[in-house]
């Protein structure tokens, strides 16, 4: 089941797409944030961010659950 931290880890890696800054807008570390979201992507079935070089960028599933967490 996905969870209101997920959620709001997700929200902030939406808004900045940069997993460093996301981390840093919710105070955890770079790797507890791509942990959580990793169990996002596992309970729902699907990659919310494709993972670049220069940060993330939201896939068809993750601009979804960005539009309804709005």
């Amino acid at each position: 089941m996905l969870t209101l931290k997920q959620l709001r880890y997700f929200n902030a890696l939406a808004n900045s797409g940069h997993f460093g800054r996301a981390a840093d807008a919710v105070g955890i570390t770079q790797p507890a944030l791509s942990m959580q979201l990793r169990e996002m992507e596992a309970e729902l079935g699907g990659a919310l961010v494709e993972r670049t070089s220069a940060g993330a960028v939201l896939t068809d599933l993750g601009r979804a659950v960005a539009a309804r967490g709005a």
